[in-house]
């Protein structure tokens, strides 16, 4: 080998170990004290538009996993941890049931199949396990998970369609469909260098069947229960907690609401007409 040849060898290795530096996920070092809430939940549109059902508090245990994952970093992490002390530090009305939390968590998160479009040709989607294994340390205090391999590519290694957004934004609601549409909505949103730096964009004709599977909505609700019991709660708490002002335009198949026009703007200022009906 020349002597370039061996420069450049150097040079390259000093790159690659510079952005490996950069890029270390180093959750397992992290204060346990550290607050949650600092993070930011980064994951390709596909999982945050794949088709799942989780309650509140897993909902939370998942984001709160996800939020420390570096995006940028391109290998597997193994194992990531997320401690009670923690946990009850972002979402404090867990008081001293956050390790029950986290240990109930941990049932669902093992059990869970995601389910996600499949971009290889052929294939409508693809049911992916979201765990390979979920661990309990009741001394410690924490759970200690590994996600599927299969799953990291929506996590890991990111460079495009992929949306991110800060855990502390999410951490008030009190219902996982709000959290669930919040995702919808962070994806859907158009560059925030068009926007004034606020979260909004629209979405037309969204079939209602698939935003209720992308939700997680009983098959017992029919339209006029998705309405009250899931659109108007989510409507609802998105205004009052993030400042988002939403609008749904039904629009119907024959005498059917088959699909919604959406339209949805960040606003801490005042109340705002986007047009079409309120739901």
């Amino acid at each position: 080998m020349s002597s370039l040849d061996q420069q450049l060898d150097r040079k390259i290795e000093q790159i690659r170990l510079a952005n490996e530096r950069r890029t270390k996920n180093t959750n397992a070092l992290a204060d346990p004290l550290r607050e949650l809430t600092t993070n930011s939940v980064t994951k390709s549109n596909a999982l945050s538009r794949a088709y799942y059902r989780f309650g509140l508090v897993e909902k939370r245990c998942m984001e709160a996993l996800i939020s420390k994952l570096n995006p940028m970093r391109g290998d597997n992490p193994q194992e990531i941890e997320l401690l009670a002390t923690e946990y009850a530090k972002a979402f404090p009305d867990a008081g001293k049931h956050a390790y029950e939390h986290l240990e109930r968590a941990g049932d669902m998160l093992v059990n869970k199949i995601i389910t996600i479009e499949s971009p290889r040709a052929g294939v409508l989607r693809d049911k992916i396990p979201l765990m390979l294994i979920v661990s309990y340390h009741p001394k410690a205090g924490k759970i200690v998970c590994e996600f599927n391999p299969k799953i990291l590519p929506h996590l890991l290694g990111l460079r495009g369609r992929f949306s991110s957004y800060p855990l502390r934004e999410a951490v008030s609601f009190t219902s996982s469909y709000t959290w669930r549409f919040y995702e919808l909505l962070v994806s859907w949103a158009q560059d925030k260098k068009h926007t004034n730096d606020l979260l909004a964009g629209w979405i037309d004709r969204q079939s209602v069947e698939e935003l209720r599977e992308m939700m997680g909505v009983p098959a017992s609700y029919n339209w006029g229960m998705f309405k009250k019991k899931v659109l108007s709660v989510v409507e609802a708490e998105l205004r009052k907690k993030a400042n988002i002002h939403i609008t749904f335009k039904e629009v119907k198949t024959s005498r059917k609401i088959t699909h919604l026009n959406i339209k949805f703007i960040e606003d801490d200022q005042q109340q705002l007409n986007l047009g079409g009906s309120g739901s």
